[in-house]
């Protein structure tokens, strides 16, 4: 099945037996009359697709492009909790929903099933909230209520997967730990996530991870263990790529990979510490702390033959896509933007802006997704022009399919990354020769 044929298909299932599903168990529709399930979950998903600022006469606009002809007073009365319930429960059946191009972004990728980035995205909410999404209690993080987003972004497809969990809850105690990816996939994933059980079960299930080494985790070097900063500081070449074992009673066998910053970086990294430490723990960080800032490190289970060091530096480095991909979610599509007179009101844009930003990126998938000449800000912009015509052609495959097609031509014609001094993601991807920092 082609790319646009996946998205053509997930879209009709999200807005028709999905749409009927969620609307069922929310109770949103109980007598129709203006609104179906289906026209009520394309005129709020679509509305705010086309305008993250859609106001009740902008909605009401798209609603009539959906087969409702209501007025804005009617828009303003459906703004009701079974509303907010049945957005949500769309929301969370349309991230089950994986579309993946067949295109990679990049052939070092192929050399796995998929490149799975692991990472999230807080959103805080009005503290009425707190009884379903609670928060980090204002001491710190996310006020009374917050609810977390936890991501996958498979580099090699473009694949997403959200998991919705309370905003308290830290990324290792994550559901997302346990999943199973399958025998050749490679999970990149930050600090937060960094669990010796969590890679030794990877281990043993053929998955590789590739992610930093957390401070104070014990490392062994030919069955004798070391002080990390000293052990490396008497290594030689710009690189250090050894076989070790890690952890005190886990002791996994793994690569650590290993080189040591240019000395303004190392700076900015320990002055990022010193504020993060300060703000959580009221103190300074402690010198052996601030010095491994000088290094980064990386424990891996991919074989040498399968990834150079420099080859792990650039896929470490992709893992900031799904954090590109939280920054369009709220600069662009505003799903953090607690806007609305009431919780109810807030609520309804936050799941709309939500839902909205998961179609825009099906949308971008099924358009350039593997062409590292496009920006992907441009766009998930750009297909917002093409909400009403989305809208019209829902209900046969094939018109949706021409819009699709006409969305993927436009794309492909415009939205070209600018310019730049220093090689993106993509570019250093596709050639690690383009990696242009200092090793010292």
């Amino acid at each position: 099945m082609g790319i646009l044929a996946k998205v053509s298909g997930a879209m009709q299932r999200l807005f028709g037996e999905i749409a009927q599903s969620a609307g069922q168990d929310s109770g949103v529709v109980q007598r129709q009359r203006k609104f179906s399930l289906v026209s009520l979950a394309r005129t709020f998903v679509l509305g705010f697709l086309r305008d993250p600022k859609a106001s009740d006469e902008k909605l009401a606009q798209m609603a009539a492009q959906c087969g409702a002809a209501v007025t804005p007073q009617a828009i303003e009365q459906r703004h009701t909790p079974a509303l907010v319930a049945f957005l949500e429960g769309l929301f969370r059946r349309a991230t089950k929903l994986i579309v993946g191009s067949d295109k990679s972004l990049a052939p070092i990728l192929e050399r796995f099933t998929n490149v799975t980035v692991l990472d999230s995205s807080t959103i805080t909410l009005a503290d009425e909230m707190e009884g379903q999404f609670r928060g980090c209690g204002g001491s710190y993080g996310s006020g009374a209520s917050a609810m977390k987003l936890q991501t996958e972004l498979d580099l090699r497809s473009g694949a997403l997967h959200v998991e919705i969990e309370q905003g308290r809850s830290p990324d290792g105690a994550t559901s997302r730990q346990d999943v199973r990816r399958g025998k050749g996939s490679l999970r990149i994933a930050d600090l937060g996530y960094f669990a010796l059980p969590v890679f030794a079960a990877m281990t043993a299930a053929g998955e590789y991870f590739l992610s930093r080494l957390q401070f104070g985790t014990k490392v062994l070097h030919e069955g004798l263990a070391v002080n990390v900063l000293a052990w490396l500081a008497k290594q030689a070449g710009p690189f250090v790529d050894v076989l070790v074992l890690v952890g005190q009673e886990q002791r996994l066998p793994c690569r650590l990979i290993a080189w040591r910053l240019p000395q303004e970086q190392a700076n900015r990294r320990r002055q990022k510490l010193r504020q993060e430490t300060l703000k959580k723990k009221g103190r300074e960080p402690s010198a052996e702390r601030l010095a491994w800032c000088d290094w980064s490190i990386l424990v891996t289970n991919v074989p040498e033959d399968m990834l150079t060091p420099k080859e792990a530096v650039v896929l470490y480095r992709a893992r900031w896509q799904v954090e590109l991909l939280f920054k369009r979610w709220k600069s662009q599509g505003l799903v953090a933007e607690l806007s609305g007179s009431t919780v109810v009101r807030q609520m309804v844009r936050v799941w709309s802006r939500l839902l909205a930003a998961v179609v825009q990126h099906w949308l971008t998938v099924g358009s350039v997704w593997g062409d590292p000449t496009k920006s992907l800000h441009k766009a998930y912009e750009a297909v917002r022009d093409y909400a009403s015509r989305l809208a019209a052609a829902l209900d046969s495959e094939a018109d949706l399919e021409r819009v699709l097609d006409d969305i993927s031509q436009t794309l492909k014609k415009t939205c070209r990354r600018d310019k730049r001094s220093k090689a993106g993601t993509f570019e250093l991807l596709n050639d690690v020769g383009l990696l242009d920092f200092c090793l010292t």
